[in-house]
């Protein structure tokens, strides 16, 4: 059995901002190299073909998460999501759906609702509707826009954000840190080693 970390993305240090976004065997072996990562992400990738990497972060104190949304090998159903937890022992799920993120409270996962920011109104209705008994944090997506929201309204947002999407220089990872992001989930390698 795996030996899950405790570590938590909510308490994520100041020199430990940049999540990885992994999708492959390759990636993940990559953030091992990194110094400056605590927690990394897993999406589009079957996490039965990952367990020995997933073995190998939580001896390297690594939490994952996983888009459950956007991931093969488990279904985000209750059998799904108790795999997760008890046996690949994941810190968390992300999901654009707020029943999956109430079953994953359930079996003890940290949970992240992913919000879209198609416009103003969309976002404001999305917030509105962020349950937060079951939700820890939430993923604002695409990333680029956080400076733009949170210079309009600092007090937007009912929980601690990690933003993603769209995010390719350090410049605009640092753009959207100082907007008030608690992290920046990015899939660009460069970014994050």
């Amino acid at each position: 059995m795996i030996i899950q970390s405790r570590r938590s993305l909510l308490s994520i240090t100041s020199q430990c901002k940049i999540i990885p976004i992994v999708e492959s065997r390759v990636q993940f072996t990559q953030v091992f190299d990194s110094k400056h990562v605590n927690s990394v992400l897993l999406r589009h990738c079957n996490l039965l073909d990952f367990t020995t990497l997933l073995s190998e972060a939580h001896e390297r104190s690594l939490s994952v998460y996983v888009n459950i949304d956007h991931i093969d090998g488990i279904h985000a159903d209750a059998a799904g999501l108790r795999y997760l937890a008890e046996y690949l022992q994941v810190s968390g799920i992300i999901s654009n759906h707020p029943r999956i993120l109430s079953l994953g409270r359930d079996f003890g996962l940290e949970t992240i609702q992913r919000i879209f920011t198609v416009d103003s109104t969309g976002l404001e209705m999305a917030l509105e509707s962020v349950d937060t008994h079951y939700v820890d944090a939430l993923n604002i997506s695409p990333g680029l826009v956080t400076p733009y929201i949170t210079a309009q309204n600092k007090e937007l947002f009912p929980l601690p954000f990690i933003a993603s999407g769209l995010i390719h220089t350090p410049k605009q990872v640092q753009s959207v840190l100082q907007s008030g992001a608690i992290g920046v989930a990015v899939s660009r390698p460069e970014l994050w080693l």
